[in-house]
């Protein structure tokens, strides 16, 4: 099991998961709306072969919610500092979603902190279902549910498909308890921020330019948010770029985490 940890920066409490064991240090970014041990079935799956990091990150899980600060350049100077509280100088940094597009403008802005990175289902020119699919998810939901099966129903309505395992996990770290009711970790005025904050696909195309390090590009085969065109394009965006696509949807991690496991310990070599 991890251990949590946090750190202070300019005035936000950053909670981190550390998994023990591995080298060489990995960081990972989970997407909008979720939390750090979204990575769970990843670090099972990892079984030790890298010393894996995860944030919540600013506005999520068990982070702290300031009232401004979400646009990519805090998220990215966020990271840099679980990596400094780490002692970590350089990591293998894993990006799902959003979490992949703050790791991108990481590796392009900070290349001494990044030794490889791992793209996994960002939409760097996202399809229209699956942002439309996220706004509706992420600013229609109830606010609140009654008891956990209430919660679990609504998350098997909205995202069938996944395994007991990851309901479980699901209601453990995306909800917490207040007044004997079940809300959201992830702040709704945060989530807000980060939609408009989002920059455009031509600065995330010119990011992706500037990557120098070896980059791997993961796609699920049924994801609504990054394509197949858009994911074979960018590896000719890269010096060292290559794409592996999984039998998935857009959360690879929950739906093949040993596959995907096994891709970034090839990676890291």
């Amino acid at each position: 099991m991890p251990t949590r940890r946090t750190v202070t920066r300019a005035g936000v409490e950053l909670v981190y998961w550390k998994w023990p064991d591995g080298e060489p240090p990995a960081l990972a970014l989970h997407g909008i709306g979720n939390y750090g041990r979204y990575w769970d079935f990843f670090a099972d799956a990892l079984a030790g072969r890298l010393r894996l990091v995860a944030p919540d990150a600013r506005g999520h899980g068990e982070s702290g919610r300031p009232p401004e600060g979400y646009a990519p350049d805090d998220f990215v100077a966020d990271a840099i500092a679980v990596l400094d509280a780490c002692a970590i100088q350089r990591a293998l940094v894993v990006g799902h979603s959003m979490g992949g597009l703050h790791a991108i403008q990481l590796a392009a802005r900070h290349p001494e902190r990044v030794r490889a990175l791992v793209i996994v289902d960002a939409g760097v020119e996202p399809m229209a279902e699956g942002s439309e699919r996220a706004r509706s998810l992420l600013t229609g939901r109830p606010q609140r549910f009654a008891s956990a099966s209430e919660a679990r129903s609504y998350l098997e309505r909205t995202s069938p498909g996944y395994t007991d395992a990851v309901y479980r996990n699901r209601l453990a770290w995306a909800f917490r308890e207040e007044g004997g009711q079940l809300v959201w970790r992830s702040d709704p005025h945060a989530l807000a921020e980060i939609m408009r904050s989002r920059v455009d696909p031509g600065e995330r195309w010119r990011a992706l330019g500037a990557v120098r390090c070896p980059v791997l590009v993961v796609r699920g085969t049924r994801s609504n948010v990054l394509s197949a065109e858009v994911a074979r394009r960018i590896p000719g965006a890269l010096g060292d770029g290559r794409l592996v696509e999984l039998d998935a949807g857009h959360n690879v991690a929950l739906d093949r985490p040993r596959e995907l496991a096994d891709a970034v310990v090839a990676l890291a070599g």
